[in-house]
């Protein structure tokens, strides 16, 4: 061996022959790891192209269109009720690019908006009524009609007492007490007597408004109701429900479904009324609640 490399010429083969090896095995590994990469990316692809096949694109096409064309029609029924919110419409857009991520979310977006609609047109939102004022609110109020039995009181004249009623020389009575005995057993009920719970509101409409139905809905009563006159109640599910009242006409009839803005009445002067107007009160649970909380969202 030693023999072998005293010749420089030997030497300088040897070396020659090392380096390309070295350089064989160096171009070897680089092909390998080149192939490693080649290889991740033929997985990915292939994992992308199954993706996107999977896609129903024209299930996304007609999802996007359903939550704009929702979107539109709730902004225009809140404006209607005059009670829009715009901040919606930010559910119609959507910055990402990921195909995927975009057709998930267009389609729970579109299920959620189609049940957001249904459900909001089941809310009593915005006035029965497009002219007229708010005439009498919500809560205690002193009772416009006062009952029978206070008008009778009010009206009656003092009893005589049966007593005789002592007098001095100058004619001032001097047993006051009989009288004012007497006087407090005809007079009217104190002011709080006259007090009553006013369960809706009222308008001041003239004769033959249109009544209009706060929501949809199915009607569950059209007739006359005591002291409501001609009456008309819906049921909108989910415990709520509206009541018109002291209606001139009916337009409904009892299990009849009705659609929010639809016209289901005329108003009047019906039942225990002072003049035209509309009682309008919406409950929940079969309880009178505060119609203004409805009025605006």
């Amino acid at each position: 061996m030693k023999k072998f490399f005293i010749k420089k010429k030997n030497v300088q083969l040897f070396m020659g022959a090392l380096l390309f090896v070295i350089l064989l095995q160096s171009f070897v590994i680089a092909k390998l790891y080149s192939e490693k990469d080649d290889k991740n990316y033929q997985v990915n692809l292939v994992k992308i192209n199954t993706q996107k096949d999977s896609l129903d694109f024209f299930k996304l096409k007609n999802d996007l269109a359903t939550v704009d064309n929702t979107v539109r029609t709730i902004n225009n029924y809140l404006k209607a009720k005059n009670a829009s919110n715009l901040s919606i419409e930010a559910l119609s857009r959507d910055s990402l690019s990921s195909s995927v991520y975009l057709s998930n979310q267009s389609s729970r977006y579109s299920e959620y908006l189609v049940e957001l609609e249904k459900r909001l047109q089941q809310v009593p939102v915005g006035h029965p009524i497009n002219n007229g004022f708010l005439s009498s609110n919500f809560g205690m109020r002193k009772n416009p009609i006062p009952s029978k039995k206070i008008l009778l009181a009010s009206a009656r004249p003092l009893a005589i007492s049966s007593e005789k009623i002592e007098k001095d020389s100058a004619g001032n009575v001097i047993n006051k007490s009989n009288v004012n005995n007497v006087a407090s057993k005809n007079a009217a009920p104190a002011e709080k007597d006259q007090m009553q719970f006013h369960k809706g509101i009222d308008y001041g409409v003239s004769y033959g408004s249109d009544v209009m139905c706060t929501a949809t809905g199915k009607v569950i009563f059209a007739g006359q109701k005591s002291g409501y006159g001609s009456c008309v109640i819906i049921s909108h599910g989910n415990g709520l429900a509206t009541l018109y009242a002291h209606l001139s006409k009916i337009n409904v009839k009892a299990n009849q479904s009705v659609k929010a803005g639809e016209v289901i009445a005329q108003s009047g002067n019906s039942g225990r009324s002072t003049g035209p107007h509309l009682h309008y009160e919406v409950h929940k649970n079969n309880t009178p609640v505060n119609p203004k909380l409805f009025l605006n969202l």
